[in-house]
């Protein structure tokens, strides 16, 4: 019993010291002032006029990430929900960890920041999104001799024979990783984070004897009032809704995504099995090789033998006559390099004939997307109606307008169209859809 006892106490005692390590870190993190606001560049009001929202976030399993080809994350799809019911156009900002965040802000470069703080209350951040907890992960059953912990600036001290090491060039995600890689012993990072890992890795261990509470917040500039009535207005309602919680289980309980696959962005570069053969093809388009494995997601979601009923087929999902015009007839088209390289050759021939009014090449692309899923003629179509009635044919917003108005009598009968009636609100959101997951590509995927 005497042995049991002394077990006993030993295991209390580990769990206190634990406690008082994470507490004693906790205490540091939130005696750093939070970076100097320098620059206050607009309200709600004026986000609103232009248009686009702008925010920072960090890569990592929770809150931002590529997995599988496609975009993912609490903090992300809240933020989608958020700019969808203000009719906002969302910008990420990639951020390396929360203390970068605080200089984006700082300097104007961002609208809102996600924070993760203990102290309640503040002037300038919203009401909590959600409750989280730090928690140490360790590749060892051991008490660690050394805990990394982010957003601690050169910063070092002993405890009770810990060496506990702050670093701001690493965030959670890399500690987490560099934990599960064997390269330190022991990390302090959110609960959500440690489980994902832990998930991948069952060798990793947990300390949940241990824990410090915080919430999750958006924090805007302390002068942007009428965007944090928006956020808080909004959020009272959205926090009760059934996607919103069960947005909350899939990342933070049931965690869903597999930090050790090759897929997951925070391990590399990779986006899908045919990333080598995209790359070396999309060259003779002089274009982001990202622009057409989004293209491909969306078409196929990477399946090479898949067909529509309209007789489409393939990674690009060609008509039999794209494939008679832009590969020899000898080509196998079940090959999934012969069906990236018709699909880039049509691409090249679209790319010929967009308008050379159109000297944006963002709009460029998007008119070429326009005609890729619609047919070059009814993306004239909308380009010639938008010189005609908005007189600016260089503009998305334009060109948009008028692909959705070729289902209006009015447009699809006027003279300067001659491919008649189209329901273009598809093509419009295909389009969306492939510049908006390219550009999560180009945040995250080098």
């Amino acid at each position: 019993m005497d042995s049991l006892a002394k077990i006993s106490r030993i295991t209390v005692l580990s769990a206190f010291v634990m406690l008082i390590i994470v507490a004693f870190v906790k205490f540091k993190i939130d005696q750093i002032p939070d970076t100097p606001e320098i620059t206050f560049n607009h309200d709600y009001d004026e986000i609103a006029k232009i248009g686009i929202l702008n925010v920072a976030l960090e890569e990592n399993a929770t809150e931002y990430c590529i997995y599988n080809a496609t975009p993912r994350g609490f903090q992300l799809e809240t933020f989608e929900d958020f700019c969808n019911a203000h009719e906002l156009e969302l910008n990420i900002i990639r951020s390396a960890n929360e203390r970068q965040s605080e200089k984006l802000l700082a300097e104007g470069q961002c609208d809102i920041i996600v924070k993760h703080t203990s102290k309640p209350d503040s002037c300038c951040m919203s009401e909590p999104l959600i409750s989280s907890c730090l928690v140490i992960l360790s590749n060892s059953k051991e008490n660690p001799d050394t805990i990394y912990v982010s957003g601690l600036q050169k910063f070092c001290t002993k405890y009770k024979g810990h060496i506990i090491i702050g670093t701001d060039s690493l965030s959670q995600e890399n500690l987490a990783r560099s934990v599960a890689s064997n390269k330190i012993s022991a990390a302090i990072c959110d609960s959500a984070l440690a489980l994902a890992y832990q998930k991948a890795y069952p060798r990793l261990e947990i300390d949940t004897s241990i824990h410090f509470a915080q919430n999750i917040v958006w924090k805007t500039h302390p002068k942007a009032r009428i965007l944090r009535d928006s956020i808080n207005t909004w959020l009272a309602k959205e926090r009760e809704t059934k996607h919103f919680k069960l947005r909350h289980e899939i990342y933070y309980s049931y965690i869903n995504i597999k930090v050790s696959s090759n897929y997951y962005s925070g391990n590399g570069n990779i986006i899908c099995v045919y990333d080598d053969i995209i790359k070396k093809h999309s060259k003779k388009l002089n274009w982001d090789w990202r622009y057409i494995t989004s293209l491909i997601y969306e078409e196929s979601h990477f399946i090479p033998d898949i067909s529509n009923p309209s007789g489409a087929y393939g990674l690009m999902q060609l008509m039999p006559a794209a494939y008679q015009k832009f590969m020899h007839d000898s080509a196998d088209i079940s090959n999934p390099e012969i069906q990236i390289i018709a699909g880039i050759n049509h691409i090249a021939y679209l790319k010929k004939r967009a308008p050379e009014s159109i000297t944006d090449t963002a709009v460029i692309i998007r008119f070429i997307l326009m005609g890729y899923n619609a047919g070059l003629g009814h993306a004239d179509d909308a380009f010639f109606l938008a010189q005609k009635y908005a007189n600016n044919p260089n503009s998305w917003k334009s060109l948009s307008e008028y692909m959705k108005l070729l289902n209006d009598h009015k447009y699809y009968t006027d003279s300067v169209v001659k491919c008649g009636k189209y329901r273009g609100s598809r093509t419009v959101v295909f389009t969306n859809n492939v510049i908006n997951r390219y550009k999560h590509y180009r945040n995250l995927i080098e």
